[in-house]
């Protein structure tokens, strides 16, 4: 997830101050003794950036605050293949970039081991990701390409490895995960505050959702959930 609480600093020695406080000086006299154990973690429990860390992570949150044309990429001009996945995956890239559609990607991919891994994916904060080379990005164009296969990873929404039975649930700038206790996962988009089942049985939510199951010779099947997201009024 974006770390927007950067943005506020103008360089990275406004940052390293802001973990300090008059006391720190008054009983650390030296200003190196500080810096060190802020590093150390032990003046807040909020994340803390190394220099270059504070630089990259600065430059996403100012191209996110202030998009430019030349942001808009769309790696789907890339694909020149057949597979029926990836196609599906280009018709959606452009209502994704706009944020008028929200497409979810269910996948599942077998490793070597013969244990499966299987996530759900935000297609677009995985386009946006990559667009500002942000961590754990997916090589879109080399998807698109088909150099590169696109796989679940434990930064994505949901994610389950079934040979470590591990399982990673994680909200990002779109969704909140949701453990409904009767119609099971969903994601809440926050933007229009719409809860997006998984399930294919008939529920109070299945209107906000279409889901399309496509048999890939790339991936198998993968489905599909889109969301058109209602703009506010």
């Amino acid at each position: 997830m974006t770390d927007f609480s950067i943005a506020k600093f103008n360089n990275y020695q406004e940052y390293l101050h802001s973990f300090t406080t008059v006391e720190d000086f008054r009983y650390l006299p030296f200003h190196k003794t500080v810096i060190t154990l802020t590093k150390l973690g032990y003046r807040e429990h909020r994340s803390f950036y190394e220099e270059d860390e504070f630089l990259n992570v600065k430059k996403q949150v100012e191209q996110l605050l202030n998009p430019t044309v030349s942001a808009q990429i769309y790696y789907s001009q890339y694909f020149k293949g057949t597979d029926p996945a990836l196609w599906a995956l280009a018709e959606r890239e452009h209502g994704n970039v706009q944020q008028e559609t929200s497409t979810i990607i269910f996948l599942e991919i077998s490793g070597r081991s013969g244990f499966s891994k299987s996530g759900y994916i935000d297609f677009e904060a995985s386009l946006r990701n990559y667009r500002f080379k942000g961590p754990n990005a997916v090589d879109w164009k080399a998807v698109f390409e088909e150099r590169k296969l696109l796989k679940p990873q434990p930064s994505d929404i949901v994610f389950y490895d079934w040979k470590t039975r591990k399982i990673f649930a994680n909200d990002n700038d779109n969704y909140t995960v949701v453990a409904h206790p009767e119609h099971g996962l969903m994601f809440a988009h926050k933007g229009d505050h719409k809860n997006i089942p998984v399930t294919t049985k008939k529920n109070p939510f299945s209107s906000n959702v279409r889901r399309s199951m496509i048999r890939s010779s790339l991936y198998g099947f993968i489905i599909l959930y889109d969301h058109h997201v209602r703009k506010k009024t």
